[in-house]
């Protein structure tokens, strides 16, 4: 039996080495490198995002940078969601949810401490402990004196809660709806995201469209520029008007200027959301007259579109989910003011030297019933009860701001409709000015003035038809995040 003992504690120590060797050994090297300075890190995960493609590119011998890979919008919402680290964020958190409702979990099971202690004293108290739990009493110890003594103590000890008020019960309960709101929380950012994405992508088209309609403008302003110096060659016109052209020819150029900064700032923003740069052989292209959205279609009914939004926005489903926890946790906190039932147990092993050891144990039931704690229940309660009253407050806000908001996106998606229309009117008439006042121009029936009116007028119109095509699917794109039909990502459905 001492030999046993003997081995249980040089055991314990040994198991303990060989515990903290494992965990040393366990350690991974991007652990110890994650402590060094997180600028330097941010930096480098960044540049090495960025710098990816081409890389990968460079590296392999058999790419064709020739080959036609143009990125479209659901590829770059594809993209966007795997590399967003907003979304990693949420995903970690609702990781430490799940944390959490494990940890409320193993509550109910009971609970088993092992320790091992050493302690050296001459108090005549804790000697006299140390001796009787030694089993070295003798009727001729001195009590007042018992000397140095040292005591070698290793237990084990149990505990198990049998009745808390269903309190662990309770908290358990909200830890599980904190986690179902992460959730919702989750897919109220993949729905923010998808939006983001298409908007961003649909306004670098618009940007781009604009490079094609300047340039178009440009080119109509240099072939009139060239008309007046061939009028002015023949002794028909006066310098004052290829002066006129002239500067119309500048103005243009630097629309096409400003419309390439424009969508090189959209591109930046676009590689942002990817995380990555867009090489040429992906760059969109943007066909001289974009695909009108089927706007038309929709059911933009205001009623029915706050109901769809409300069942299925995840904000409403978070909002709920926390509401739910709140009154969860109001139920826990009244569990503080009922008696509390539980057992209890040790067994312990004490020696003076590590050879030789005596063994005791103890076993019981507890009961305790806190009757006066100055308020600290009782304020416990009204704070959890205070919780959940602004939990719903909070849920009727949201909602509140849902309904507005999917009743603005349908106006707005109103709006894009009837803009396209006109535009689409605008434009043909502008065209057609245009085309008649140049000839007129050219034989002489028309002044130089009308026709920059009509090459003005005709370049807005051509502008404004563009930008309403591509806004009407940027207003379709925010209809249906209203509606939170991207919670589950780049769908096909339309609202």
């Amino acid at each position: 039996m001492r030999g046993l003992q003997h081995f249980h504690r040089g055991g314990v120590l040994r198991i303990a080495c060989v515990i903290f060797a494992g965990i040393l050994a366990g350690c991974d090297s991007s652990e110890i490198v994650s402590s060094a300075d997180p600028a330097v890190t941010l930096r480098t995960v960044v540049l090495q995002k960025l710098q990816a493609q081409a890389t990968n590119a460079a590296a392999d011998p058999n790419s064709t940078p020739a080959v036609v890979n143009r990125l479209t919008v659901e590829r770059a919402v594809e993209e966007t969601l795997a590399a967003s680290p907003e979304l990693d964020q949420i995903a970690a958190r609702m990781q430490a949810a799940d944390e959490l409702v494990r940890q409320a979990e193993s509550n109910f099971y009971p609970r088993l401490v092992l320790s091992e202690d050493y302690s050296t004293t001459d108090n005549p108290v804790y000697g006299m402990m140390d001796i009787i739990n030694q089993r070295r009493l003798t009727p001729n110890t001195n009590f007042n004196f018992p000397g140095t003594q040292q005591n070698w103590s290793s237990q084990i000890q149990g505990q198990w809660m049998l009745f808390d008020a269903d309190t662990r019960l309770h908290t358990r309960n909200a830890a599980e709806q904190n986690r179902q709101a992460t959730g919702s929380q989750l897919a109220a950012a993949r729905n923010q995201m998808v939006a983001a994405v298409i908007q961003t992508y649909y306004q670098w088209m618009q940007a781009m469209s604009f490079i094609e309609v300047a340039q178009r403008a440009m080119d109509s302003a240099r072939t009139d520029e060239k008309m007046a110096q061939a009028r002015l060659d023949a002794q028909v016109a006066l310098k004052s008007e290829l002066y006129q052209l002239q500067t119309a020819t500048a103005e243009a150029e630097g629309k096409l200027v400003s419309a390439r900064i424009s969508a090189a700032r959209l591109q930046a923003a676009m590689e942002r959301l990817l995380a990555r740069r867009i090489g040429e052989s992906e760059t969109p292209q943007v066909a001289s007259t974009p695909e009108e959205a089927n706007l038309k279609a929709l059911d933009l009914n205001p009623d029915k579109l706050v109901e769809q939004s409300l069942q299925r926005r995840p904000e409403v489903a978070a909002a709920a989910a926390m509401i739910r926890a709140a009154d969860e946790r109001v139920q826990a906190a009244r569990g503080d003011q009922v008696p509390k039932v539980s057992a209890h147990a040790w067994y312990a092993i004490d020696s003076e030297q590590m050879d030789a050891s005596e063994d005791s144990w103890m076993a019981g039931i507890a009961a305790t019933w806190p009757l006066f704690e100055g308020g600290a229940s009782s304020s416990r309660i009204r704070q959890a009860q205070a919780d959940l009253r602004d939990m719903k407050q909070r849920g009727r806000q949201v909602a509140l701001d849902i309904a507005l908001e999917v009743q603005q996106s349908g106006l707005a998606v109103q709006e894009a409709a009837e803009k396209i229309r006109i535009a689409m009117r605008q434009r043909q008439f502008a065209r057609q000015s245009m085309d008649e006042l140049r000839k007129q121009y050219e034989s002489q029936t028309a002044t130089v003035d009308a026709l920059l009116h009509a090459e003005v007028a005709w370049n807005r119109a051509e502008v404004g038809y563009t930008a309403a095509l591509f806004e009407g699917r940027i207003a379709q794109a925010q209809l249906r995040r209203a509606l939170g039909q991207f919670a589950n990502g780049m769908e096909t459905t339309q609202p």
